[in-house]
C-alpha cells in the first residue's frame, strides 16, 4: 500500500524538540508495547538557537533535548554546564556516551582529561568516570545510544532529569 507521505519513517515513539516542533506526520500510526501512540515523522531541521534551556535539578545543568527514542533510552541533546558546575560523583552510564564540545572547558577532575572546543570524547558503557567540573561555560552535543543511566543518580531530585 503506497503511503500519502513518501518521505517519513517507520512508526517510531520519539520526542525532543523535533517531535515537540510538530515533526508527527497524520494519525498515529500504531501502538508501542506499552500502549503508547506512534508516529511517522518526516525530515526534521531544528535551529537550536530558537530552543530554550531546560533547567535541571543539578546546580547550573541545563539541556536542549534534540532527539530521543523513547522506546530505546538513546538520545542526542545540547548540555549546558555553567561555570563552576559539575557532576559531584563518580558514575556509570547504562549505555556508550558520546559528547563533541562546542564551547568551554569541561574537566573530569580524577583524570584531568579536559574537553575544549573541538574534542570528541566517549565514554564506553559501564565505565566509571567523574566528577566533572566546568572551568568556563561549556556546550557539549551529548549523544546515548541507549539509556543513561542504570538507576537514578543520587543528585537529580527529578527522575526526569537521569532520562
Amino acid at each position: 500500500m503506497a503511503s500519502e507521505h513518501p518521505n517519513v519513517s517507520d512508526p517510531a515513539a520519539y520526542s525532543g524538540a523535533a517531535a515537540d516542533a510538530g515533526a508527527r506526520v497524520g494519525e498515529p500510526a500504531g501502538t508501542s508495547e506499552g500502549g503508547e501512540a506512534l508516529f511517522r515523522f518526516q525530515e526534521i531541521l531544528l535551529q537550536t538557537g530558537d530552543l530554550g534551556w531546560a533547567d535541571k535539578t543539578l546546580a547550573g545543568l541545563a539541556q536542549r533535548m534534540l532527539w530521543r527514542d523513547d522506546e530505546t533510552g538513546a538520545s542526542i541533546a545540547l548540555v549546558r554546564f555553567l561555570r563552576g558546575s559539575g557532576v559531584p560523583s563518580v558514575h556509570a552510564h547504562a549505555s556508550n556516551q558520546f559528547m563533541f564540545c562546542l564551547e568551554g572547558r569541561y574537566t573530569y577532575t580524577a583524570t584531568g582529561l579536559t574537553l575544549t572546543p573541538g574534542s570528541f570524547y566517549w565514554n564506553p558503557k559501564g565505565c566509571l568516570h567523574g566528577p566533572t567540573h566546568a572551568e568556563e561555560d561549556s556546550i557539549l552535543l551529548e549523544v546515548y545510544d541507549g539509556p543513561h543511566y542504570p538507576t537514578q543518580p543520587d543528585w537529580y531530585e527529578n527522575p526526569e532529569d537521569a532520562r
